[in-house]
């Protein structure tokens, strides 16, 4: 009877145990994900912006911030302070989807498929380079988004600088959510690519 009594308690607890394991599951705040969206529109002018249609341009390599090297989204909150949030996180690498961003972009912009990412560059001899150094990209909740960059439009054959610029963008939310703070960078994101686009289609006019 007591050997009985003994393994009735132990299964009670068992029970118990596994009742208890799921609640706290199902307490667990959900993950979000965000990923940045392709916003530029093509330029009004299509023979300008068809300048650089037919040469190939290659974008990259982009360098990053460490700060923003990881999933989840980096919001400001002071001057000096940033926050890190464990459950609004981006899907994936952000480095990687500003890259495919900005080459959407610039594909809309520039009217060409020829946009392509510096690690295809061998299989498409590309004749401008673009390279990226991001500094900030961040921005408060309810608040402004602020993306700060450095940029050069490299000749790749020769190595010719042909132009180096920074850009520092601000962008407003709509709204104190991580949605709209996403869709602010995207905006931000659409904005260099302009700025980028423009100083191409200069360069791009210019080649013999």
């Amino acid at each position: 009877m007591i050997g009985s009594k003994s393994r009735w308690n132990s299964g009670i607890a068992s029970i118990l145990m596994v009742w208890l394991l799921a609640g706290c599951a199902s307490q667990s705040p959900r993950v979000d994900f965000y990923m940045l969206s392709a916003d530029a529109r093509p330029m009004g002018d299509a023979s300008v912006a068809g300048k650089c249609n037919g040469q190939a341009i290659s974008i990259g390599p982009i360098s990053w911030p460490r700060y923003l090297d990881q999933p989840r989204i980096v919001t400001r909150v002071g001057t000096n302070r940033l926050e890190v949030h464990e459950f609004n996180r981006w899907g994936g690498s952000l480095e990687d989807d500003f890259s495919r961003t900005v080459i959407r972009n610039l594909s809309v912009l520039l009217q060409s498929e020829l946009v392509i990412n510096y690690r295809r560059s061998a299989q498409f001899s590309p004749v401008y380079r673009v390279e990226v150094e991001v500094r900030r990209f961040d921005g408060q909740l309810g608040g402004d988004v602020t993306l700060e960059a450095k940029w050069s439009i490299i000749a790749d054959a020769s190595g010719k600088l042909e132009k180096v610029a920074t850009s520092t963008i601000q962008k407003s939310t709509s709204a104190s959510d991580y949605e709209a703070l996403v869709n602010a960078s995207s905006m931000a994101v659409a904005q260099l690519s302009e700025e980028i686009a423009a100083q191409l289609v200069q360069v791009c006019a210019a080649t013999p």
